[in-house]
C-alpha cells in the first residue's frame, strides 16, 4: 500500500500544480483577449456539459479498463486543450477547448482516489473507513503544500499568461503518462460495460445517501464556480497581476493545507457546519474587497472553510460504495453533480457583468443553505455507521 499512497500522492500533486498554473490565471486571460464574465460562463458550460457527459461512460471504462489507464488519457486530453486556450486566436478555439477540458476532467474525476481505495487490503470496515479518511487528509496536505511552494515560486517570475497555460498543459501531459508507467493499475472483476454501467445505475439508485452526496457536491462546485469567476478581477483590481496572482493561490492553498492537517485529528461535528456556513460569507467579503487586506481574509477564509467541507464528502462517500463500481458510481455523481452548474455559469457571468450585488448575495446564502443541510445529514449517517 505504500508505494500505492505514493502513487496516489504524486498524481494529485502533479494534477494539483498543474491546476494552479491553469487556475491562477484563466479567468484574467479569458478577459485579456477582451471576452466579457456572460461569454467566460458559457465556456465554462461547455466544460461542464462536457463533463457531465462523458463522466459517467468513463467511470465505466476505467472499471473496466484501469483507473489509472483513463487516468493517464484524461491527463492528456486536460493538457491539449489547456494548450489551445493559450493558442486561442477566436472564441470558436475557446469553446473547442472548453469541450476537450470537460472531456479530460471527466476522466480524471473518479479514477485516482478509487484506485487507491481499490489497493487497501484492511478488513475490518471501521477501520478501513477511518483509514480512508486519514489518508484522504494527508494525501490533500501534502498536494496542498506542494502548491502552495508552486505558487509562490511562479509569483517570483514575471511570466505572462500565455506562458503559463502552456506550462500547465505539459505537465498534465507528461505527468499523466509518467504515472500510468511508474505504478500498477488495478480495475473491477467485471468486464462487461453495460453490466459495470447497470449495477453502478441501480446501486445509486438503490443508495439514497449517494443522492444527498450529490447535492452536496453541487452545491460545492457552485461555490467554487463564484469564486472562479471574481478573484482575479478583484485581485486585479486591488494591484495583483500577471504571475503575482499565484501568489494569491498559493495563500488559498496554505488555508486548504491547513484544513486537511486539522481534519486528521478528531475535532467536534460542529465545525464542519460552521465552515460550510462560512463559505458564502467567505465569498461576498472576497467581492466587497476594497483593500488588500480583506481581500486576503476572504481568500483565507474561503480556502479553510471550503476544504473542509469537501473534506468530510470525499472522505466519507466511499463508505458507501462498493469497491466493484467505484469509479462508475463516483463519475454519475460527479456528473450528475454538474447539471445544475451548466445554466449556473452563465447567470453568474450575467451578474457580475451587470454588477448586481443584491443577487450574488441571495445566490451565495441560497446555496449555503442546501449545503448546510447536506453536511448535517451526512455527519448523523456516519455518526450511524460508527455506532455499529
Amino acid at each position: 500500500m505504500k508505494k500505492n499512497f505514493i502513487g496516489l500522492i504524486w498524481g494529485e500533486t502533479s494534477y494539483s500544480i498543474s491546476s494552479i498554473l491553469y487556475s491562477s490565471v484563466i479567468t484574467a486571460f479569458l478577459l485579456q483577449l477582451g471576452i466579457n464574465n456572460t461569454q467566460i460562463g458559457f465556456i465554462w458550460s461547455l466544460v461542464l456539459f462536457s463533463q457531465m457527459i462523458f463522466d459517467y461512460p468513463t467511470g465505466s471504462f476505467a472499471d473496466k479498463y484501469g483507473r489509472l489507464r483513463i487516468f493517464t488519457i484524461g491527463m492528456i486530453f486536460m493538457g491539449i486543450a489547456t494548450i489551445i486556450i493559450a493558442k486561442s486566436y477566436n472564441v470558436l478555439m475557446l469553446y473547442i477547448s472548453g469541450i476537450l477540458l470537460g472531456l479530460g476532467e471527466s476522466q480524471v474525476s473518479g479514477t485516482l482516489f478509487p484506485w487507491f481505495v481499490n489497493s487497501i487490503s484492511i478488513e475490518n470496515n471501521k477501520e478501513k473507513q477511518e483509514y480512508i479518511f486519514k489518508i484522504n487528509a494527508q494525501s490533500q496536505f501534502l498536494t496542498n503544500i506542494i502548491g502552495v511552494l508552486t505558487g509562490f515560486i511562479i509569483s517570483f517570475f514575471n511570466i505572462d499568461y500565455k506562458t503559463l497555460l502552456i506550462i500547465s498543459g505539459m505537465l498534465y501531459i507528461v505527468n499523466g503518462v509518467f504515472i500510468y508507467f511508474s505504478f500498477e493499475d488495478n480495475k473491477s472483476t467485471e468486464t462487461d460495460l453495460v453490466k459495470i454501467g447497470k449495477k453502478s445505475l441501480l446501486f445509486f439508485i438503490k443508495e439514497r445517501k449517494l443522492w444527498i452526496y450529490t447535492l452536496a457536491l453541487t452545491s460545492s462546485y457552485s461555490f467554487y464556480s463564484i469564486y472562479l469567476f471574481i478573484w482575479q478581477p478583484v485581485g486585479k483590481s486591488l494591484g495583483i497581476t500577471g504571475s503575482r496572482l499565484g501568489s494569491v493561490y498559493s495563500i488559498y492553498l496554505i488555508s486548504f493545507a491547513i484544513s486537511a492537517f486539522i481534519s486528521k485529528r478528531n475535532i467536534k461535528e460542529f465545525v464542519y457546519i460552521l465552515c460550510t456556513s462560512l463559505i458564502p460569507v467567505s465569498l461576498i467579503v472576497i467581492y466587497c474587497s476594497h483593500n488588500l487586506i480583506l481581500y486576503i481574509v476572504g481568500i483565507v477564509s474561503l480556502g479553510f472553510n471550503y476544504k473542509m467541507a469537501m473534506l468530510k464528502i470525499m472522505g466519507t462517500i466511499h463508505n458507501f460504495i462498493s469497491n466493484e463500481v467505484r469509479s462508475s458510481v463516483i463519475s454519475l455523481v460527479s456528473s450528475l453533480s454538474s447539471v445544475f452548474l451548466i445554466g449556473l455559469q452563465i447567470i453568474i457571468g450575467k451578474i457580475l457583468d451587470t454588477k448586481n450585488f443584491f443577487y450574488l448575495q441571495i445566490l451565495c446564502i441560497f446555496i449555503g443553505i442546501i449545503y448546510i443541510i447536506c453536511i448535517l445529514l451526512i455527519q448523523k449517517w456516519m455518526h450511524e455507521e460508527n455506532s455499529r
